[in-house]
């Protein structure tokens, strides 16, 4: 049982980690910078578990317990692996105009940056997770369901649902991780410093979102930094010729994009990360 579950995974936040392994840290509730081990930030405890109420204590504690955690911890290897070979690309100046991912490598990107998107603690609260849809209530079939349920001591329904709410959103069941079609669907570039310009956040993955004529609400653009040199941008106004390359940016333009940061809530991102501190300093505290 994994009780330390990470909403930004361990294997990213290492990609802005110095020789020691730790990553600089701005809390902007508290005001404070301090140094930080991936494995200690950007986590709560049992975040993705549902509690079983008024079960059978022989169920246990959670519903399914581990499940989603073990889902990303296997999507994890193969978003880990493809970020590697992405940095490998970028980092090599022979490569400024070759195409970075093929057909597939395009698809699992697309649900790395969906999973990131989602699996925040603050998407969860948005999405209601922990809720029951008033459609469920006093529904005859249901509550029929949830006798059976009270009889065989899994304590009615709630508990299922709510688990089955978070599994829905959260996994690639259930055509779950549903942003990632439409990411797909995005031109996106991949922006490259000549030196370590980028932070990131506990909150890495700022999307953009509208509403399409038909009421769904569809990304309009994403921004995603995945190394202190590189960053992902979504965007349909990137032209076709540029689309899956490489894009020089200079200071200006890392600076611009990581003060985006900080015009989200406090509630949304807490921590502002960085492999350097004076980077870091220098984001929060001058405004150009």
């Amino acid at each position: 049982m994994t009780k330390k579950q990470h909403y930004v995974p361990q294997f990213y936040l290492r990609n802005f980690t110095s020789d020691d392994n730790k990553l600089w840290v701005f809390d902007r509730v508290k005001k404070e910078y301090y140094r930080n081990a991936p494995k200690d930030i950007c986590f709560e405890k049992f975040l993705y578990e549902t509690p079983w109420e008024d079960a059978n204590p022989k169920l246990g504690k959670y519903v399914l317990e581990n499940q989603i955690e073990d889902y990303f911890a296997e999507k994890e290897g193969e978003y880990s692996s493809l970020l590697k070979k992405i940095i490998g690309i970028c980092r090599e100046p022979q490569n400024k105009n070759a195409l970075i991912c093929n057909a597939q490598e395009k698809r699992v990107l697309a649900s790395f940056i969906a999973n990131m998107f989602l699996r925040n603690p603050w998407s969860l609260k948005q999405i209601e997770s922990d809720t029951i849809m008033e459609e469920l209530k006093g529904n005859e079939e249901i509550e029929a369901i949830e006798q059976v349920l009270q009889l065989m001591e899994f304590g009615g329904m709630e508990s299922l649902v709510k688990a089955a709410n978070k599994k829905i959103w959260l996994t690639g069941e259930f055509n779950g991780e549903r942003l990632a079609p439409d990411i797909q669907k995005l031109n996106y570039v991949i922006l490259v410093s000549e030196k370590e310009q980028f932070v990131t956040s506990s909150f890495p993955v700022i999307c953009e979102l509208y509403d399409a004529e038909d009421g769904i609400t569809m990304p309009k653009s994403i921004y995603a930094p995945i190394h202190p040199r590189i960053s992902l941008l979504y965007n349909n106004t990137i032209p076709n010729n540029q689309r899956n390359r490489i894009r020089a940016v200079n200071e200006d333009i890392s600076y611009r994009l990581n003060r985006i940061y900080l015009r989200r809530c406090k509630e949304q991102i807490k921590f502002i990360i960085s492999k350097d501190k004076h980077l870091l300093k220098d984001v929060v505290e001058k405004d150009r």
